[in-house]
């Protein structure tokens, strides 16, 4: 241990130590009577350093401070532990400029009404990291609070694998194994909150954090102007569950294994870009849905092997550029009240059904700039070799309205007559059929 260390060490070792009674001589205070006399005798501004231990709740925070947890050099993982009463927030903050940082924190309240969780916000420019969230409602809160920073914690839903939470507090049962398939579970679901939930509020960073096993992994509501990057989020219901919201980006997050990727709806003004949407299954998953969004950019994603890759509906004027949609059963749903959005330098492989349409899709526009979107199959006909093929594609949608009334039509998927099917459309348009036309399909193989 280096002497700094070992400093700030004893030091929050000493400071965390009380009398070891009361004036009467009778009672003996315990360590969270001894963390909530010293966050109540501290100075706005002041730091305060936590020694590995295990602090009995709750805690409320109402001037600016910085609230630490010091652990040794070897970094033990749980080594200070900030434990709720089990009927309200674990950690309340109510200033401004309040900093949380390095502990495991357990044992919130179980009211979806009151919003119970591990820490509630409702003081502006909060920076809560490196923390590790277990055995609680909702994860993280922030209501009404801008300018919030939530980085690099760990949020552990009761739907995360036992082995990842840790061992079962002996005050609660509730941690359970993830179920494989979320929807099948919606009651213990709807038990749970949710990893990061955000509401009424504008300006935050939301980066670096893994979450799984909550109910959905980051909620947005009326919440406008913050950048998501770089969060993992498995196993729970909605990866990224948002409404209401406007003016955010998200980059480079992944959203794996979920019953649903992220459903974004009644927004405008967003940018995703390079985030990766895989592996969300079941009846009815889907990695990436757009209700009402408009005014987006969708670029540089990865959407494969969900059940439904993407799906637009009711979204208009939006840009869906160079993402890769691969593997999925449907690649891309796209109704015919989506209007105005330009799709163009996408590919689409091994898709089983590459795109599903309502309609002939004849109000968006399937190139940009002469450049269309790459498709397994298409002909390649490039006598100048720019690149661009010189036919257009034409992607039937050959089953959809029927396979969605009757499911087992599914069955000819890809069979020998869907494909011959599929040949004689991409030369010469079959009446009656829906689908869409990419008047400039790239022949060359994605950078």
């Amino acid at each position: 241990m280096s002497l700094s260390r070992l400093h700030l060490f004893l030091i929050a070792l000493a400071l965390a130590s009380g009398p070891a009674y009361s004036s009467s001589g009778t009672t003996t205070p315990t360590p969270g009577d001894a963390l909530r006399e010293r966050i109540r005798a501290a100075a706005p501004g002041d730091t305060i350093l936590v020694a590995p231990g295990d602090y009995d709740g709750p805690f409320v925070l109402e001037k600016p401070l910085r609230l630490l947890a010091v652990t040794p050099d070897s970094g033990t993982a749980g080594a200070v532990i900030l434990r709720g009463d089990r009927r309200t927030h674990v950690v309340a903050i109510r200033a401004p400029d309040v900093e949380l940082a390095g502990f495991t924190i357990r044992g919130s309240g179980r009211d979806l009404s009151s919003d119970h969780a591990a820490v509630h916000i409702t003081g502006p420019r909060a920076f809560i990291h490196g923390n590790r969230v277990i055995d609680s409602l909702h994860g993280i809160y922030v209501r009404k609070a801008g300018s919030c920073r939530i980085e690099d914690n760990v949020i552990l839903g009761d739907g995360a694998p036992v082995a990842a939470a840790g061992s079962i507090d002996p005050l609660s049962k509730s941690l359970k194994p993830a179920e494989s398939e979320l929807c099948e579970i919606e009651a213990i679901q709807d038990r749970r909150g949710n990893g990061i939930h955000l509401w009424n509020s504008v300006g935050h960073l939301i980066s670096g954090n893994t979450i799984t096993g909550t109910r959905d992994g980051i909620y947005f509501s009326f919440t406008d102007e913050t950048l998501v990057r770089r969060n993992t989020i498995t196993g729970v219901r909605y990866g990224l569950h948002y409404m209401y919201s406007d003016d955010n980006r998200f980059e480079e997050n992944t959203f794996s294994d979920n019953a649903a990727g992220s459903a974004l709806m009644y927004s405008k003004h967003l940018v995703l870009r390079a985030n990766r949407f895989t592996g969300n299954r079941n009846h009815r998953a889907y990695g990436l849905l757009l209700q009402s969004v408009d005014d987006t950019v969708v670029e540089e994603n990865l959407i494969a092997g969900n059940t439904l890759g993407f799906f637009m509906e009711n979204s208009n004027n939006n840009t869906i550029r160079s993402n890769r949609i691969l593997n999925n059963y449907v690649g891309l749903r796209v109704s015919d009240s989506t209007r105005d959005t330009v799709f163009s330098e996408n590919t689409f492989s091994r898709n089983i059904h590459p795109v599903e349409t309502s309609g002939r899709n004849v109000a968006n526009a399937w190139a940009a700039k002469g450049r269309g979107n790459r498709w397994e199959g298409s002909l390649a006909l490039d006598l100048n070799r720019d690149g661009i093929a010189d036919l257009p594609h034409r992607e039937p949608d050959l089953f959809g309205p029927w396979r969605r009334n009757f499911p087992a039509i599914g069955l000819l998927s890809a069979s020998p007559g869907e494909r011959l099917l599929r040949l004689v459309h991409s030369r010469l348009a079959i009446p009656g059929i829906s689908g869409i036309t990419d008047p400039a399909p790239l022949t060359t193989a994605a950078p």
